[in-house]
Formats: C-alpha cells, sequence, structure tokens
C-alpha cells in the first residue's frame, strides 16, 4: 500500500489533479473517502495474490517474481485498454506506462510473496 501511494504522488497526482480540473462532472475529487477505498482494494489485492501463489506453488523468490510481473502487468493492461477504449482523456503512453508501473510492482510484490512462502515451507 505503501508503495502504491508513492507511486500515486510520483507517477498520477499531476494527471489526476488536471482530470479533475478539465472533467469535474466525471471525476471525485481527492478530498472523498477515495483514500480508504484504495487502501482496501489494495489489501484484498495483496491478499488475494498471497492466496493465489500459495495455492498455485509459486513459493520460491524466481517463481514470484516472475508469476507476480505477468500477474499484475496483464491484470492492468486488460483493465488499462479498458480505459482507453472507454475515456477520451486516456492515451497509449498512459496506458502503457500504467502497465509497466504495476507489473514493476508485481515483480516487487510478488517476490516478496515468494520469497515468504519459501521461508514458511
Amino acid at each position: 500500500m505503501v508503495s502504491g501511494m508513492i507511486a500515486y504522488m510520483l507517477f498520477y497526482q499531476d494527471l489526476m489533479t488536471e482530470m479533475i480540473a478539465t472533467y469535474p462532472e466525471s471525476m471525485n475529487s481527492e478530498s472523498d473517502q477515495n483514500f480508504l477505498v484504495g487502501m482496501g482494494v489494495g489489501l484484498a489485492q495483496a491478499i488475494l495474490m498471497t492466496y493465489s501463489f500459495d495455492k498455485m506453488n509459486f513459493n520460491t523468490l524466481k517463481s514470484g517474481v516472475l508469476n507476480g510481473t505477468w500477474f499484475s502487468g496483464g491484470i492492468w493492461l486488460v483493465a488499462n485498454m479498458n480505459n482507453l477504449f472507454l475515456f477520451k482523456f486516456y492515451d497509449v503512453s498512459l496506458m502503457m506506462s500504467d502497465t509497466l508501473i504495476s507489473a514493476a510492482f508485481g515483480l516487487l510484490a510478488g517476490g516478496a510473496i515468494g520469497w515468504t512462502l519459501d521461508k514458511l515451507k
């Protein structure tokens, strides 16, 4: 969750502020309760990813890194492609950047999960 907050501040905060100003009717402001919802979604993703990795025996650092990368990258590639075709303000560079950032975070999360599951054997 901390890494998601850091990524938001580094990569998305200016874009979101600009989109809120450009599309005020269609965007929630940052002052809404979205922060808590985002934390809940991040926690749910971490729990589901850990549970999935355990059940699929991705329980080494290497398998965690490889599968975390495609898992997260794939999920966000699909979501970002949907956004690309739904919203006029979404463009290919945003789709690719967000997918690559998500894959990188999946690499880190998957590695941590795989390493931890390896230690718990």
